[in-house]
């Protein structure tokens, strides 16, 4: 994992690079539109009742940037499986959100987000199955490098705040509830139409 995670910043170090030379030679980089991305990170959840797990997830989203400070966006997240030897569980969902963006140059911009995550997780408690649903916030910081006229690379970190009450784990009626917060980090690669 950690030989993944140095050669993952290693190339997006190198694309950040090059990208602003890249950028530097296209004065007309347009930051509104309907963009389109796909992204791949790394996912660590940090649960009660000891249920821990680090793993890797794909996402893709489609937004609509109005200028440069604003924009909504959504989009779909497979958060993988996760769990203990008691209890596991496989997530994802689809997300809706506004990103506000703060420019540092015409090529780097900072932003913030947050929203609603809609999740979808399958459940296994020993060797009994169920399947749930529910909604819950979701917010996030990112940094966003323009790399020529319509591509973008985003680096992004984001909390997902899951929370499974007693009345959506029934196979585990003895637990009155069990919440993990899921924390993404994710390089994605991002083309505005």
């Amino acid at each position: 994992m950690k030989k993944f995670t140095l050669t993952t910043l290693a190339a997006t170090s190198l694309l950040m690079t090059s990208g602003a030379s890249f950028a530097a030679m296209d004065d007309n980089v347009d930051h509104h539109g309907i963009y389109v991305g796909a992204g791949y990170g790394l996912v660590d959840v940090d649960g009660d009742q000891d249920f821990d797990r680090e793993d890797n997830a794909p996402n893709i989203y489609i937004g609509t940037q109005f200028n440069q400070y604003l924009s909504v966006e959504g989009g779909y997240i497979d958060f993988g499986e996760y769990g203990n030897d008691t209890f596991n569980t496989e997530v994802d969902g689809y997300t809706l959100g506004l990103k506000a963006g703060l420019p540092v140059n015409e090529y780097i911009t900072l932003y913030a987000k947050g929203g609603q995550l809609w999740w979808d997780a399958d459940l296994n408690a020993a060797g009994a199955g169920d399947s749930t649903d529910g909604d819950d916030l979701f917010y996030g910081v990112g940094a966003s490098f323009a790399i020529s006229q319509g591509w973008d690379v985003r680096l992004e970190y984001t909390r997902f705040e899951l929370e499974f009450e007693r009345d959506e784990i029934g196979i585990l009626a003895e637990i009155d509830d069990f919440d993990s917060d899921v924390d993404y980090a994710s390089v994605s690669v991002q083309y505005t139409f």
